[in-house]
């Protein structure tokens, strides 16, 4: 039993195997030497793990270097330019080249880098205009080269496609195409439960071209839960929050516009789509049934000669009911002592003839009987 003890510990080196043997009689304090070893072996191992767990954290700590270094570009389109700004080149000033996946480097065209506004803080960007435009193929693609001041290249074939541009004009413009004022308010009279009350309702009232023809279709998000239109409309009010949006840097501002845009291009009725309701008298009324705090998306379609425009509002409905109770008319009557045919002057006039007349008979009647007094 001893010396199987003893071969256990043989597995690590020859010198613990030679020392097993020289103490085979004492088996028991061979076995205590094992024990040491095996201590050792399992310290070993931890260290071993703990090394490895530092390699690991260093590693993921020098990942972002290496994956910033393969940073998408973001592409936005404003007028008829288009910038392209990637998080690694836009802080200085660069030179950039169009061209095939695979084409040589001598043989690149290059470009200076321009800066996206002319405010301070301005960032350095590449961009596709007349001068550029050639180097895109029939399907709008094109790989970007960019080389930094000292040469080096910072981005190397990057596949650029137009149709993923960002148009600036669809995320600030919603909301702005079509003029409409949505302070208005609708009030009617309604009968809920044998009480008339003024039901004040939102509206929307459109204050653009009186000549064109508009028509509108209208999406009632949903209460609970979530689908592309309330996400849309979160979308829209985050973009509309200035103060936040202050708060994101650049690139994702463009991400923020990004996500708006896509969504906003998918949900967007067409021009011919049977959906769309004419609209009267410039306004657009709030469903009936409708309650406080509901949210609509509304899409309006105006249509002047071959212009047409399609834009978006994003509501939230107003509902406020007021009881109205009628008043009891009460009458008050006034009981006159003096006939109604005299008005208070003349009743005096009367009185006061009446009671010098009186007097006038006293008088009379005492003078006549105080002369019958004196002939007797």
């Amino acid at each position: 039993m001893h010396v199987e003890k003893c071969r256990g510990a043989t597995g690590y080196n020859r010198k613990i195997k030679k020392l097993c043997k020289n103490i085979y009689i004492f088996g028991k304090k061979c076995y205590n030497i094992r024990s040491e070893i095996l201590k050792e072996g399992e310290t070993m191992k931890k260290s071993i793990k703990i090394t490895l767990m530092l390699i690991l954290l260093i590693t993921m700590m020098v990942m972002p270097t290496f994956i910033s270094a393969n940073t998408e570009s973001k592409i936005l389109k404003k007028s008829d330019k288009y910038l392209i700004y990637n998080e690694n080149a836009m802080n200085e000033e660069f030179t950039f080249a169009f061209g095939t996946e695979n084409q040589s480097k001598e043989s690149l065209i290059f470009f200076p880098s321009a800066k996206d506004t002319n405010e301070e803080g301005a960032k350095n960007v590449a961009y596709i205009d007349d001068a550029t435009k050639g180097y895109l193929n029939e399907n709008s693609e094109a790989f970007l080269f960019v080389r930094n001041k000292e040469g080096k290249y910072i981005i190397e074939a990057e596949k650029i496609n137009l149709k993923n541009a960002i148009d600036n004009e669809v995320v600030e413009g919603t909301t702005k195409r079509i003029k409409v004022d949505t302070s208005k308010t609708e009030t009617t009279t309604k009968t809920i439960d044998g009480v008339k009350n003024e039901v004040t309702k939102g509206k929307v009232v459109i204050t653009d071209d009186a000549k064109a023809k508009y028509s509108y279709i209208l999406v009632k998000l949903p209460t609970t839960g979530e689908n592309d239109y309330s996400k849309l409309m979160n979308l829209a009010e985050k973009i509309s929050n200035k103060e936040e949006v202050e708060k994101l840097d650049l690139m994702q501002k463009l991400e923020l516009m990004e996500s708006f845009y896509t969504l906003y291009t998918a949900k967007e009725p067409k021009a011919n789509d049977s959906s769309w309701l004419p609209v009267e008298n410039l306004e657009i009324m709030q469903p009936e049934d409708s309650k406080n705090g509901e949210q609509y998306i509304v899409f309006i379609k105006s249509v002047n000669g071959e212009e047409t425009k399609i834009d978006a509002q994003f509501l939230t409905s107003y509902d406020e009911y007021s009881p109205l109770y009628e008043k009891e008319t009460v009458t008050i009557k006034e009981t006159s002592k003096l006939p109604v045919t005299f008005d208070s002057t003349t009743t005096l006039i009367v009185i006061f003839a009446i009671i010098i007349v009186a007097i006038i008979i006293v008088l009379v009647i005492r003078k006549k009987a105080s002369k019958k007094e004196e002939n007797k």
